[in-house]
């Protein structure tokens, strides 16, 4: 190659091209997009407040009622749903307020997955009666049963006179009330005493013959226990739980019992007097049963 070619090749000059990327001004073109959905979602408002407002008062109560109860109406046509009935309804035939007061009954959906018929309703309200009204026999039955024990064993005079029944709103109570020191328990102990041990055992075996669920308090007056990391609290949850050992094995059927609780002074007997013996007590409450229970078994 000639010295001039050389010089001429060398001379040349380099070219370099430089391409543009694709889409341009990248860095903020989604920025548009946001303003634009801003801008359509407020015009969707604003057309939908104006075609409410265009509206008869039916309408507007119907919008009012979604958006103050969404759950209420039907996903896929719009429609309210049809209210569930939940008003409690007595039992038949019964004019007794105070039965009334605590047997009461939901009425069942109709749901045919169910297969609650008309005569299965009125077959457990008719249970929820003979319940009702066996609690009530029970209770004259505990109390002649305290009598004859009286008269087979003077010498339990004291204990039973201490044991109090009454017909309450949430059940038959029946509560064993210290009338002095040491009947039911040994002081400051929830150790049973004897005489309490075998009246335990003859209510177990009486409470055993019903349906329905028990539920075991404790109660102490508002002295104070004198023990160290120890109190009215534990002292009152300590009996109930004594007391529910002897009744269990003694008669009880197994579940029967659904509580235990130890209230210490939270719920006296006599408020006008925290200190007088009879707050401190076992009660045990058999629950009544509705017709619920009959339905859903």
């Amino acid at each position: 190659m000639s010295e001039a070619e050389t010089t001429h090749k060398r001379e040349e000059p380099i070219i370099i091209k430089k391409k543009k990327g694709h889409g341009g001004h990248g860095h903020h073109g989604g920025a548009w997009k946001v303003a634009y959905a801003d801008f359509v979602t407020a015009m969707m408002a604003f057309f939908i407040v104006m075609w409410i407002l265009g509206q008869n008062d039916e309408v507007k109560k119907q919008v009012e009622a979604f958006f103050k109860d969404p759950g209420a109406f039907n996903f896929f046509t719009g429609k309210r749903a049809s209210p569930i009935d939940l008003n409690l309804v007595p039992e038949e035939g019964k004019g007794d307020e105070k039965k009334q007061d605590f047997f009461f009954v939901i009425p069942p959906e109709k749901d045919s997955n169910q297969k609650i018929t008309s005569e299965t309703i009125k077959k457990a309200l008719n249970d929820s009666i003979v319940a009702a009204e066996r609690v009530k026999k029970m209770a004259s039955e505990f109390e002649a049963f305290i009598q004859n024990k009286v008269q087979q064993a003077p010498e339990l005079k004291d204990i039973l006179s201490s044991i109090k029944i009454e017909m309450t709103k949430d059940g038959l109570r029946i509560e064993l009330l210290e009338t002095q020191e040491s009947v039911f328990f040994e002081v400051g102990s929830s150790k049973v005493t004897g005489k309490a041990r075998e009246i335990l055992a003859a209510l177990a075996r009486e409470i055993g013959k019903l349906p329905n669920y028990i539920s075991i308090e404790g109660h102490t007056d508002s002295r104070q226990y004198s023990g160290q990391n120890y109190s009215n609290w534990e002292l009152s949850a300590d009996r109930a739980n004594a007391s529910r050992k002897i009744l269990e094995t003694n008669g009880l059927w197994e579940g029967q019992v659904l509580m235990v609780t130890g209230f210490a002074d939270r719920k006296l007997r006599n408020p006008d007097n925290p200190f007088d013996v009879s707050n401190r007590r076992i009660s045990i409450l058999i629950k009544p049963i509705s017709s619920s229970n009959f339905i859903n078994n």
